[in-house]
């Protein structure tokens, strides 16, 4: 007697079945419109804390000579409210999803804080004020521009409910690999 039984399938297969879709339960994840808002807000206060641990006492030092510890020690008061202030800044450039009007948004958000934390904790000589908010200027410049491309939320056919939702291969940063 002959009788039709489906193929086993491997062990291997299976194993790869199973990563595979839990990678494409993360990518569909990472890719909802939440978790994009929640880290552009992340991304740009932590973006807020390196500018006032790292990027303006480096452009102190470079181009002022101002050593960086004093540097860091005049604008370690001002970290919090700079996270703050950029945690606002990068949620707003992932809601707007242009990467034209994220640079303008960051960059202003950068030249503010700069400005004012250079001003206030370092000093108000010119060649300072312009090295701080020149710097934060230019950060927040290539900041919007990564966040604005990189976490603006998908583009969606509101007639069709089965349109896809957003890939991340749809993101304008991937534009090369596509043919």
């Amino acid at each position: 007697m002959q009788v039709s039984a489906a193929p086993v399938e491997s062990h291997a297969n299976m194993i790869v079945k199973t990563f595979r879709r839990f990678n494409a339960g993360i990518v569909r994840s990472i890719m909802s419109i939440r978790l994009r808002a929640v880290g552009a807000t992340l991304i740009s206060s932590f973006a807020g804390l390196s500018l006032t641990t790292t990027i303006i006492p480096t452009a102190m030092e470079t181009l002022v000579g101002i050593d960086t510890f004093s540097a860091r020690w005049a604008l370690g008061g001002f970290a919090v409210y700079s996270m703050m202030a950029w945690a606002v800044g990068g949620w707003a450039v992932q809601r707007t999803g242009d990467k034209r009007l994220g640079a303008i948004i960051l960059g202003f958000v950068g030249l503010v804080t700069g400005l004012v934390f250079t001003g206030v904790g370092i000093g108000t000589e010119p060649n300072v004020l312009m090295t701080g908010g020149g710097a934060a200027l230019l950060y927040g410049a290539i900041g919007g521009l990564i966040i604005g491309d990189a976490l603006r939320s998908p583009v969606v056919d509101e007639s069709d409910p089965t349109a896809p939702r957003g890939r991340i291969g749809d993101l304008g940063i991937f534009k090369y690999f596509q043919k």
